[in-house]
């Protein structure tokens, strides 16, 4: 979801009182149930291509660490579509009477998922099996070492940049939902 979204409808309110009706609270929660399709899929996507390419190099002729770095990542890979699959946007149903109550909870989903076991959990098994897919490669194709290494450094400065990332993201969440509570608590 785009934080701008929200924000831009809490900071067009008067400061007395919560002035946010029930229809923006709807809308902004289609916003984000359109942006999170959108995201979900584009996740699958990027999982499946993973998946697929990393079967297709187990079939290439590894040897013994390409292998297990192979597997290693098509487990972590299967994982991380897990995790997307269930954090997926939820449409509350027809009978939910406090959409405010359901935008926070979905809310404080997203931002659980960017910190905290979640995002630890797929760095651990996503970096020690790109890792070792990468050993693997260097023994067994010395003649590429150059190329191999900056895959490496690449690889490693792309997972470090991730940490900051994704604590960006969970804090924008959180920001979104203490706005909540502020503007619930100013009525």
């Amino acid at each position: 979801m785009e934080n701008d979204d929200a924000a831009a409808a809490w900071q067009a309110q008067s400061g007395s009182g919560f002035r946010m009706s029930s229809e923006e609270i709807r809308n902004r929660l289609e916003t984000m149930n359109r942006k999170m399709r959108r995201r979900t899929f584009d996740g699958y996507l990027v999982c499946a291509f993973l998946i697929v390419g990393f079967i297709g190099w187990m079939f290439v002729g590894m040897n013994t660490p390409q292998t297990i770095g192979a597997v290693f990542m098509i487990i972590a890979t299967s994982y991380m579509a897990w995790q997307i699959r269930a954090n997926r946007f939820r449409t509350p149903s027809i009978d939910v009477v406090d959409t405010l109550e359901h935008l926070r909870r979905e809310l404080a989903r997203q931002r659980d998922f960017h910190r905290g076991t979640r995002f630890w959990s797929r760095m651990l098994l996503l970096v020690p099996g790109g890792l070792i897919f990468f050993v693997g490669f260097a023994q067994a194709h010395p003649e590429v070492i150059r190329i191999i290494r900056f895959e490496i450094i690449s690889f490693v400065i792309f997972a470090i940049s991730a940490i900051p990332l994704n604590a960006w993201m969970a804090r924008r969440y959180q920001k979104q939902i203490d706005a909540l509570s502020r503007l619930e608590e100013e009525s």
